[in-house]
């Protein structure tokens, strides 16, 4: 039997934010035809649709941190279009830990004494911590309303989205033969955009992944917690691990756990609940009586030094990365949209002391050998 075969010039693997953005600030530059490969029947079917839609641009890694406020600026502009509320963070922790994320030139923020954010968030009365920052221009954004205006925005302007569309093989390189199960898809280029199965689709391809590692979180929506305003900034102990803000007239809280699984099915983990309840009323005695209404788990995946990896793959020609985002996905999205669409066509907006990529695959080449 002859299979049709579909002729692209680049195949995008993936329809969460890494592929959505990068196609998103792809469409706006490059001429050549684009398709979005979804294994599921819905784009944002993993950690982009599972995420606590936080941006938090007061992060330890500079890099990181740049990009994220990059965002934001942009985020702020689209903040109707995409639901952006900058209801603010509050992060909290001892000084060296505050001190490591405090930005003073490219994010505004400022140090509160713990006693002013006790007054202002009660569910912190009975938490013993050294210092807090605020930082009002974080927020929580629609992550589906993002999403949806990263992938509209790009199928107007010609990119084509397959769902359903599992990849069993891939022949060749360049140009690469992708087998999936809706057809052959025939590309000069791939942009490996997986998420957590960025790896496993490097190794179809023939090609010696970077150390990645997909870590499963479990996010719960809790029930009788008093007085939890929904105009509440969200709130992060970066030294006790975990984070809370208002959700549905409850709290959506997360113990910060990390599982690796091999199978990266998003289940909820056996003793994943009575983790919640040993961990929440220790630091926050006012979540003792605390019912959990929901829990979900979904994976983030990161590098080997927990920095994003975007770039021409050193060793395979035709091979593009945009992987290992580590729960900074959505918050970061525009901008490694934008960085990896510049990458990609080979341009470069930067100062000549920023010319070194933070984020370039290539920094694991000597891993590759």
């Amino acid at each position: 039997m002859t299979v049709a075969v579909h002729n692209y010039d680049l195949a995008v693997v993936g329809s969460g934010f890494a592929a959505a953005a990068t196609a998103f600030h792809l469409s706006r530059r490059f001429a050549g035809s684009m398709v979005l490969l979804e294994k599921e029947k819905t784009p944002g079917a993993h950690a982009s649709g599972r995420n606590a839609s936080l941006l938090l641009q007061s992060v330890a890694d500079p890099a990181i941190r740049r990009c994220a406020a990059a965002s934001q600026r942009a985020y702020a502009e689209i903040s109707e279009t995409i639901d952006f509320a900058r209801v603010g963070s509050l992060l909290l922790g001892d000084e060296r830990r505050i001190e490591s994320v405090r930005e003073t030139e490219i994010v505004s923020s400022r140090r509160l004494a713990p006693e002013e954010l006790r007054r202002r968030i009660p569910l912190l009365e009975g938490h013993a911590f050294e210092a807090a920052l605020e930082t009002p221009g974080d927020g929580v954004i629609d992550t589906w309303a993002l999403l949806s205006f990263y992938l509209a925005e790009a199928r107007e302007r010609g990119v084509e989205l397959v769902t359903d569309a599992e990849i069993t093989r891939i022949d060749g390189g360049p140009p690469f033969h992708l087998h999936t199960t809706q057809g052959v898809i025939k590309a000069r280029h791939i942009i490996n955009a997986a998420g957590a199965w960025a790896a496993d689709l490097a190794c179809l391809a023939g090609v010696e992944p970077p150390p990645l590692r997909p870590l499963k979180r479990h996010l719960f929506v809790l029930d009788d917690v008093s007085s939890v305003p929904p105009d509440w900034p969200f709130v992060w102990d970066i030294q006790h691990h975990f984070y809370f803000r208002p959700e549905s007239g409850g709290l959506l809280f997360s113990i910060c756990d990390e599982e690796e699984q091999a199978n990266r099915l998003e289940t909820v983990s056996p003793g994943i609940e009575e983790a919640l309840a040993e961990k929440a009323p220790r630091f926050l005695p006012s979540l003792t009586q605390a019912t959990v209404r929901r829990v979900w788990s979904c994976y983030r995946t990161f590098a080997g030094d927990d920095r994003f990896v975007i770039g021409w793959d050193p060793e395979q020609e035709g091979f593009f990365w945009v992987a290992g985002l580590g729960g900074h996905g959505m918050g970061c999205s525009w901008e490694v949209g934008r960085l990896a669409a510049m990458a990609y066509l080979g341009e470069d907006d930067r100062s000549d002391q920023e010319k070194t990529n933070p984020f370039d695959v290539a920094r694991f080449a000597p891993a590759l050998v």
